[in-house]
């Protein structure tokens, strides 16, 4: 099977799926919740070279998925969409390991590990949530790798599988898609941070005006760079602080190159609201949503 057709029937398992979640398909799309509805049982660990794997249940038991939670928070949603398509499409019991170096992404995939991956960008990525995730970011279409980073935080995905899927969805062409996917999510993360620390595996939000009053997802560590005009912080939840994770804070105030900088840490409660001034207009606010522990049984 190649991958158009791969994409093709992926596309509509998608659509079904997300018809019968009853998912806001312009939004942030909780896959997690999904595996649960489909009566699938998740259970996360730290399996060192594999992503996950789904067993179907023919055997009298109930359908079951396992992320590796050694992977970073997009990677196991991509994982955890990658299963429920495996579910979704009919697929028997299926091991997904991590790709090795020296194998070219895709390249001799049978067809049920093609449709599940083309079934994991269209139901985290439908064309609905990618257009809103680019309103979000204040843009109209994207025109660097930045932008596409920037993306993929609304989204929840990850960096190379966003590129990818903004061919299908027809905001990039593929001369473009080759050139970016030389980019690392690490020296895209530098660029935006410009020297402020980053964690490996957190990630770097970039807050324009058009993102007033969305729900952000975030995990301890992230970093929310305001990108308002004569913008600065007004109120943060607790659980968000302006110090670097790791540092401690000795003044009140931040340096001038962090004063619109700020750090999700552990303590960030399940949900909180920061707000800031935009420079004398109305205030800007943005939800912050944290993803939960997928560490054990299905109880997240």
């Amino acid at each position: 099977m190649s991958w158009n057709n791969a994409h093709g029937a992926a596309m509509i398992a998608a659509a079904q799926a997300h018809e019968a979640l009853g998912a806001e398909v312009d939004d942030y799309i909780d896959v997690f919740g999904a595996l649960r509805w489909a009566g699938v049982e998740v259970m996360g660990q730290k399996m060192g070279g594999l992503l996950g794997l789904y067993v179907d249940g023919s055997q009298g038991g109930v359908p079951g998925c396992l992320v590796n939670t050694g992977l970073e928070e997009v990677s196991m949603r991509h994982t955890a969409a990658h299963e429920l398509g495996h579910h979704r499409m009919g697929h028997g019991t299926s091991i997904d390991h991590q790709e090795q170096s020296s194998v070219r992404w895709g390249e001799g995939w049978p067809q049920h590990e093609r449709e599940a991956e083309a079934f994991a960008s269209w139901f985290l990525m439908p064309r609905p949530a990618a257009r809103n995730a680019l309103a979000r970011c204040g843009l109209l279409r994207p025109e660097s790798p930045l932008d596409v980073y920037r993306m993929a935080r609304w989204l929840g995905t990850p960096y190379a599988t966003t590129v990818r899927h903004l061919v299908r969805v027809k905001m990039i062409d593929r001369s473009t898609e080759t050139v970016w996917l030389k980019h690392s999510p690490g020296s895209i993360k530098a660029e935006l941070a410009d020297g402020l620390p980053i964690r490996p595996q957190a990630h770097v939000h970039v807050l324009t005006p058009a993102a007033h009053d969305a729900v952000l997802h975030v995990t301890s560590g992230d970093c929310l760079l305001l990108a308002l005009p004569a913008g600065r912080y007004d109120r943060l939840p607790p659980g968000v602080t302006r110090t670097p994770p790791g540092q401690m804070s000795l003044l009140d105030s931040a340096a001038p190159e962090q004063a619109g900088a700020a750090w999700v840490s552990e303590e960030l409660a399940t949900e909180g609201t920061m707000t800031a001034d935009a420079g004398g207009r109305e205030l800007f606010r943005v939800i912050l949503r944290r993803t939960p522990d997928r560490e054990g049984s299905d109880h997240f």
